[in-house]
């Protein structure tokens, strides 16, 4: 699609060592994986140490900014008490506790990350690091360390995991700068749809955003692996829910899964547009196609998109977007208590 952007997925390179494989546990990588009662012992030692953790370090807590530069030489310390049960003495994503863990944890020596705000194909940020870090990852069982270690800690543990990667050593790259948004944006849903519709996100996602489109249940990602596409009517995102996560998302796309980037430029989509009933009755019924119709008659052609000032084409473009994230905004249902006590930390993957 014209709208996708970034430079080729550079970890293809036949010199990067063989990802699939690094990805992929075996009996002799974790020895006691057919044990039943070894996982949630290992996962209770786990959260054990992290409590006792926090206990020590949440007095530490105080200013926003920590004292000293971040050092990979303190970091290690860290990563080794609190990062290494999960990730592995190497990075390669292959400690203990990985074995009883879907998603795996992320393998640091690729240098692949899904949830950055740079461009695909790029590595992520400091900052980028930092708020995975801070925050962890929805859907996983990957923990918020804010609030457990240090500012310093977490600067330092950042620093730390870059030297897992010779990727790291390039000059770090400019994130993509992304707007505020509308304040008004719930109001831009129904346009959403339409751009949803356009898109063929419904295609992967499908047609109420429930990750159950047809098209969806053939992906795999760059380790070989099936993947399932997000259910957007959960109410917690891995990259974050608010409408500019969502926006970053979008524009920057997902390293190491299907999901591409999608510039300003792929919303340009004219009203000159035919739309072939057959190919959106998989996910929509007929009053829905012919209300995306109706919408593309009022739009402007492709010719006079095209002869528009950049500006212009662009605020489009933007307005376009902005409406696609309130759409999938709207598509969220927030679960009750018994879906949050029993899903809300598990990522199926068939």
């Amino acid at each position: 699609m014209s709208g996708q952007i970034g430079k080729p997925n550079r970890w293809n390179k036949s010199a990067r060592r063989d990802i699939n494989e690094e990805a992929t546990l075996t009996e002799a990588d974790v020895p006691e994986k057919k044990r039943s009662w070894a996982a949630p012992i290992i996962l209770a030692a786990i959260a054990v140490l992290a409590s006792g953790h926090r206990a020590e370090s949440a007095s530490a807590e105080g200013s926003v900014k920590a004292p000293f530069p971040a050092s990979a030489l303190r970091g290690e310390n860290i990563y080794l008490k609190s990062c290494a049960a999960c990730h592995g003495d190497d990075g390669a994503g292959k400690g203990p506790a990985a074995g009883y863990m879907n998603p795996l944890p992320r393998d640091f020596t690729s240098g692949m990350y899904k949830f950055r705000a740079t461009a695909s194909g790029e590595l992520p940020t400091d900052a980028d690091l930092l708020r995975v870090v801070d925050e962890g990852v929805s859907g996983t069982l990957m923990p918020a360390w804010k609030g457990v270690l240090t500012p310093q800690e977490r600067l330092d543990v950042v620093a730390y995991i870059k030297q897992f990667s010779e990727d790291f050593q390039t000059p770090a790259p400019e994130p993509v700068a992304i707007p505020e948004a509308p304040p008004d944006l719930a109001k831009y849903a129904p346009e959403g749809k339409m751009i949803y519709m356009l898109m063929e996100c419904w295609a992967c996602h499908g047609g109420k955003g429930k990750g159950n489109g047809q098209s969806g249940k053939t992906l795999k990602d760059d380790w070989g692996a099936k993947i399932r596409p997000w259910d957007l009517t959960g109410s917690r995102y891995k990259a974050g829910h608010d409408a500019q996560s969502l926006f970053r998302t979008i524009t920057t796309g997902l390293n190491g899964t299907p999901m591409p980037a999608y510039a300003l430029d792929g919303f340009l989509i004219g009203g000159g547009v035919d739309v072939e009933p057959a190919k959106y009755q998989e996910a929509y019924k007929a009053p829905e196609i012919e209300a995306l119709r109706d919408w593309l008659q009022i739009q402007p052609t492709e010719a006079r998109i095209q002869g528009m000032p950049e500006e212009k084409r662009n605020a489009i473009a933007e307005h376009r977007k902005w409406a696609l994230v309130a759409y999938i905004q709207s598509l969220v249902r927030h679960p009750g208590f018994f879906s949050r006590m029993f899903t809300e930390n598990i990522e199926l993957t068939p």
